[in-house]
Parts: structure tokens; sequence; C-alpha cells
């Protein structure tokens, strides 16, 4: 199993823009090949934080999502695209 998280700190005014992004991109990222789980969560302390979490069943699939990102930032045709920032990476079984 493989974690990413990704925390996203939003500028003052762009709140429901990012939110509207990041519930966009949780959305999608739940049909990608091999995403087991995908959340998004507003921080409890701070009301301009979100965390990303997403859990892959295996490396490869976890490599092929963030290529299929990392091929979006190239195109220069989207304005935002989440790359996640991997805090924290596993793999393993942990049942």
């Amino acid at each position: 199993m493989i974690v990413s998280l990704t925390v996203v700190t939003v500028r003052k005014g762009h709140e429901k823009q990012v939110v509207d992004i990041l519930n966009d991109f949780v959305q999608k990222e739940k049909k990608v090949k091999g995403c087991m789980k995908v959340y998004l969560r507003k921080a409890m302390n701070n009301t301009d934080t979100y965390m990303v979490y997403s859990e892959y069943d295996t490396l490869a699939n976890f490599e092929a999502a963030n290529k299929v990102s990392e091929e979006k930032m190239k195109s220069k045709k989207i304005e935002f695209v989440l790359k996640p920032h991997v805090l924290k990476l596993f793999y393993g079984n942990f049942d």
C-alpha cells in the first residue's frame, strides 16, 4: 500500500475556488486504477489548510497516477494540477 499526503494552504479570498478544485481532484482520483481511497479534509486548527489523503494498492499504480499528473503540468493547458507532495511513503502489507 502506498500512502500519499498533500497539504494545501489557501490564500485568503480563494477558499471556494481551491475547494472546488480539490473536490474535483478527489472525484477524478477515485476513478484512477489502483486508487483504493482518497479523502479531502479541512484542518481543525487552521481554516485555510486542507489535506488530501490517497491510498494506492501498488507502487506501480501510484507512479502511474503521478506520471499522469506530471504530463498534465507539462501541457500548460491546465491552470491547476494537484501534484502530491509525498510526506510519507509506505510500502508493504499493514493488515
